[in-house]
């Protein structure tokens, strides 16, 4: 009798044994599906979230709120373009195709959008400085890059730069240089000009002309600001051109007759 109960005890641990490996078993290979199941659930959770978000009817735009400094461009054009373009929801808004409608504006140097939590559109234009005129009734902006003037605007006021095609941002600079210079000392440049050969002359609106040359501008623009304020301001109304292009000095061209300052002392400055 004893072996056969020691033998039953014997079957009974056997058998719990075996009961254990297979729930292990198939906790293996039932523990992958619960994970997929679940990342699919996610997933298709996501999606369908995503989906609602990128409706039309969520969170539409109800306010568009426009900034910047702005002269030139067309308020009725600008408001027609944002309205045409600026449709849909808050998170499901085509910024990039709004920046481009926008920027096909002749005037609209740059844009750029924000969303403002939870309905708002906020819209920042920076415009066109147009600083010269260039050829061909094109404009020079601040950066040198030229540009077509649409509209009322009259471009006769402003400067006239000239010069090859490629040369424009060089020539711009170089402007902004000049004036800083001769601005305070209230001569007005009204052209810039610079031949095939890179040759530069200024024109001051008094109608005094500057030969620059090819090199050394300005180095040689700084001497003649330089004499101007020392020896040149009395007589430039009687000075027609300077040829600026020499070493140690420039040489003076008169609007009348030399003859007229030769037994003077202005035909030596």
């Amino acid at each position: 009798m004893a072996k056969t109960v020691k033998r039953k005890k014997v079957n009974r641990r056997n058998q719990k044994r075996s009961v254990a490996l297979n729930w292990d078993s198939a906790w293996h290979t039932v523990r992958p599906l619960m994970v997929l199941s679940l990342l699919a659930a996610i997933a298709y959770g996501g999606l369908q979230t995503y989906q609602w978000l990128m409706k039309p009817t969520t969170l539409p735009i109800r306010h568009v709120q426009v900034e910047g400094d702005l002269s030139h461009v067309d308020p009725q054009q600008l408001q027609a373009q944002i309205k045409t373009q600026v449709s849909g929801g808050f998170f499901s808004l085509n910024i990039e195709k709004i920046m481009r409608e926008l920027k096909t504006n002749e005037w609209v140097y740059d844009v750029s959008l924000r969303r403002l939590w939870p309905n708002r559109l906020l819209i920042t234009i920076e415009e066109q400085l147009p600083i010269a005129r260039w050829s061909e009734g094109f404009l020079l902006n601040q950066y040198g890059e030229v540009f077509a003037a649409s509209g009322d605007y009259s471009p006769e006021a402003l400067p006239l730069i000239s010069g090859e095609t490629g040369r424009e941002t060089d020539l711009i600079l170089f402007f902004n240089q000049a004036d800083r210079l001769l601005h305070p000392l209230q001569l007005k440049m009204v052209e810039l000009k610079e031949d095939a050969r890179g040759d530069q002359r200024l024109l001051l609106d008094s109608g005094i002309e500057l030969a620059l040359g090819r090199k050394n501008r300005m180095q040689r623009l700084e001497r003649f600001a330089s004499a101007y304020g020392k020896t040149l301001r009395p007589f430039m109304e009687r000075i027609e051109a300077l040829d600026l292009r020499y070493a140690n000095g420039f040489a003076v061209r008169w609007n009348h007759n030399p003859q007229q300052y030769a037994e003077t002392q202005f035909n030596r400055i």
